[in-house]
């Protein structure tokens, strides 16, 4: 195990803090006094700034070198790599006078033990609620303190300021967090999602999106014994609770549009494991359950209902072949979107409620549309051999039909066009799959 008792590093991260020199950076641990706990949490307001991956290859550049007696000895504003298991953990208030400036209230002091049972303290931003003693953590961050070590080998880091760390539990209540975790998701990264419930994709979001969209990939290759999935409806998901957030969910819909999107970060598509995924737009049933979506303040009129069904995003890192011949057969190309209609099983994750715009709100509630996003692992055809045995499928009532029309009308109107219409409406359609990407 790769611990932070290395007496070597990669480079200082100090240039990277603004307002901080080595002295300053040293006289912040151990914090003594209300005095110099301010200082700590002001330097670590400074290293949020500071970009996680960045911080972990300055972190580890030199360790993988073949002579490591020639590299920098360890000084206390160096970055330091760390990994190890949570042995104790204690919740420490900041001054008040600096929670308005600095944002948050709390910093998580750790002791951490590492390899050769070596313990090393961690401060950090507090960990999600449910971390305990035992779990693994992981990451980078900059050394407070650096002290001799015992066999007079190189100095090795005692204390350490990190801004995230990747929190591996050992175990897990929720079974999709037990899932994610089991293929190296950081399970830390979840607990932001539902706050961000009803918004659009924002760049905080990336990291636990294509992760996720991973370790979605990977479960059914993996061979593991999967846990059977909770079968869930979408008004279940609409009620926007952030305790869903990574369930593994099951839920039958029928797709309306497929999108090919392209991921044009290398490390995105480094993360991803490939250079596109796929977002499948569909419906799912509500039973006799009628959502209403209020207008914004100020504006008048009826909210927006929805009667049967209501529209579910779906990720996946690739479709299952039943898709990708249906796609091939009705396009004929390698389409970048396709309308296709067709019954679907999918097991998968819960992302979170994702806000997007939509011709259907815009006509008859203002706001945007929101509703569920879902990281798909398995995609099963569930579509009868029947085109329509009782004369109504999912999807084939009038209201269902306006529903479509009104969310996806764009393309709708657009197949019904003249073949003349068809590169204008190509280029429509690829300005349309761009502003889907996700940050």
């Amino acid at each position: 195990m790769c611990g932070s008792s290395v007496g070597y590093t990669g480079e200082s991260v100090i240039p990277l803090l603004s307002g901080f020199d080595q002295e300053r950076v040293a006289a912040t641990y151990p914090p003594t006094d209300e005095k110099t706990l301010g200082e700590l949490a002001k330097l670590l307001y400074r290293l949020r700034a500071v970009d996680p991956t960045k911080l972990q290859s300055m972190a580890t550049q030199n360790a993988n070198e073949s002579e490591p007696e020639a590299s920098q000895t360890m000084s206390v504003g160096d970055a330091a790599p760390l990994n190890g298991t949570i042995k104790s953990m204690q919740l420490v208030p900041i001054p008040k006078k600096l929670i308005e400036f600095l944002e948050f209230k709390q910093l998580h002091v750790l002791t951490v033990q590492i390899n050769d049972g070596k313990e090393i303290k961690v401060i950090t931003f507090p960990l999600p609620q449910g971390a305990k003693v035992g779990d693994r953590l992981e990451g980078a961050g900059v050394a407070l303190q650096v002290q001799q070590s015992p066999d007079n080998a190189a100095p090795i880091t005692s204390a350490i300021l990190c801004n995230r760390l990747r929190w591996l539990p050992t175990s897990s209540p929720i079974t999709g967090w037990q899932l994610l975790r089991d293929q190296g998701v950081d399970i830390s990264l979840l607990a932001g999602l539902g706050t961000r419930n009803r918004q659009m994709l924002l760049a905080e979001d990336g990291d636990a999106f294509y992760s996720m969209m991973a370790a979605a990939s990977a479960l059914e290759p993996s061979k593991k014994e999967i846990p059977a999935p909770s079968e869930i409806a979408p008004v279940a998901l609409l009620q926007g609770s952030s305790e869903l957030t990574g369930q593994w969910i099951r839920m039958n819909l029928e797709t309306v549009l497929i999108t090919r999107i392209s991921v044009t970060e290398p490390q995105r598509q480094a993360e991803l494991g490939s250079d596109h995924y796929y977002q499948i737009d569909a419906v799912g049933d509500l039973g006799n359950v009628v959502v209403q979506i209020e207008r914004p303040a100020g504006d008048t009129g009826p909210p927006a209902s929805f009667n049967n069904r209501y529209p579910v995003s779906v990720v996946t890192r690739s479709l299952p072949v039943f898709l990708e011949k249906q796609i091939q057969q009705q396009e004929g190309g390698d389409a970048v979107i396709s309308e296709l209609k067709t019954m679907i099983q999918m097991d998968g994750f819960f992302f979170r409620l994702w806000s997007y715009e939509t011709d259907f709100m815009a006509q008859h509630g203002g706001g945007d549309q929101f509703g569920p996003l879902v990281i798909a692992a398995t995609i099963r055809n569930k579509q009868p051999d029947s085109t329509d045995p009782t004369g109504v499928n999912l999807i084939g009532s009038a209201a269902a039909c306006a529903l479509i029309l009104g969310i996806f009308g764009i393309w709708a109107w657009q197949r019904r066009t003249d073949s003349r219409d068809r590169a204008v409406r190509d280029r429509k359609k690829e300005k349309e799959a761009e502003s889907l990407r996700i940050p």
